[in-house]
Parts: structure tokens; C-alpha cells; sequence
């Protein structure tokens, strides 16, 4: 009696775990309709300029304003921390530019930010530098932001439950830097 019900359940979950549909939508880090894109070319040594920016005639490092402080933030660290919906309209004030994406490459993103069986071990001693930024919207609202530094592999990606651990994996950034073209 036990036997056919425990092969019962062997073939449901056979089946329900090779249904691509049903398994890929699982996987996917966001539920979006559109992706903005936002970059910015500036260099290292522009942001070292800006960190330690000198007063004139003198060795003495003038205060970081407000706005350079928060610059910086979105190039460095983990900012934001949540959700803004006036995140955007800070990239363009801070000289990140919107690039358009074709919608037609938002399949391959969609697979991109997925969570990943495998593990490329990407290990990076490189401090990241933020400069491309993807925002995920769904009905003209924000629920996902992603940003990406090409050159240490690494990301930080807020909006999602799903597991980011292995974001990267596969060969992803390198896809993604090419979808992106750069």
C-alpha cells in the first residue's frame, strides 16, 4: 500500500521539477515589465579626486560635501539599502546616464537574475566601483534594483527573497556585459 503512493509522489515531483515554466518562474529574482539601465563612465581617479579633494593653496582636505558624500555612496557601498522610488531621478542629478534597453533582451536578463545551482567560486580582492545600475519596475513601480561592478564580479541587489549567493555564476557577468555592451 505504501509502495504506490510513495511512487505517486516520485512521479508528481519528477514532473513538476522538469517543467521548465514551472521551475524557471520560481527562480527569477524579480517579476518585472520594464528594466532601466544607468551607467557612468567616471574613472578611478575621478573618484579619488573626489574623495580627497584639497583646499587651495594648502594640504589640508576640505569637508566632502553632501552630494559628493552621497555620490559616493551609490559608487562604494550598499546605497540604498531599500527601495527608493526617487532612486533614478539621483543617478541623472549625479551624472549616471539612462541607457534604453530593448525589450526583447529582457528573457536573457530575466535568466541572468536567477538563483544558480552552480558556484563559479568568484572570489574578488578588487573594491568594487558601482557604475552600472539596473532598476526593475513592474507597473511603473520599482521593486528591484541591481548594481554591478564588471571588474570584481560582485553585485549588490535589493529587492528580492530569492537567494543572490551564486548571482554571477555561470558565466553570467560576462553575459551580462555583453547584453549590456560594454
Amino acid at each position: 500500500m505504501k509502495f504506490p503512493i510513495f511512487k505517486s509522489l516520485l512521479i508528481l515531483i519528477v514532473f513538476f521539477s522538469s517543467s521548465p515554466e514551472i521551475n524557471a518562474q520560481g527562480l527569477h529574482f524579480f517579476d518585472f515589465d520594464q528594466v532601466d539601465y544607468y551607467s557612468t563612465d567616471i574613472s578611478t581617479q575621478g573618484i579619488s579626486n573626489i574623495e580627497y579633494q584639497r583646499k587651495k593653496n594648502s594640504y589640508e582636505y576640505k569637508k566632502i560635501s553632501k552630494k559628493d558624500a552621497l555620490f559616493l555612496s551609490i559608487l562604494r557601498n550598499n546605497y540604498p539599502e531599500k527601495i527608493e522610488e526617487d532612486f533614478p531621478e539621483k543617478l541623472i542629478k549625479y551624472g549616471f546616464k539612462k541607457n534604453n534597453l530593448d525589450k526583447k533582451l529582457y528573457p536573457e536578463i530575466n535568466d541572468i537574475f536567477s538563483e544558480k545551482n552552480c558556484s563559479d567560486n568568484l572570489e574578488s580582492l578588487c573594491i568594487p566601483i558601482f557604475r552600472d545600475i539596473l532598476i526593475f519596475s513592474k507597473k511603473n513601480k520599482i521593486i528591484g534594483i541591481a548594481k554591478i561592478c564588471y571588474s570584481c564580479h560582485l553585485a549588490t541587489i535589493i529587492g528580492t527573497e530569492k537567494s543572490i549567493r551564486n548571482f554571477g555564476s555561470c558565466g553570467d557577468f560576462i553575459k551580462l556585459e555583453k547584453i549590456m555592451g560594454k
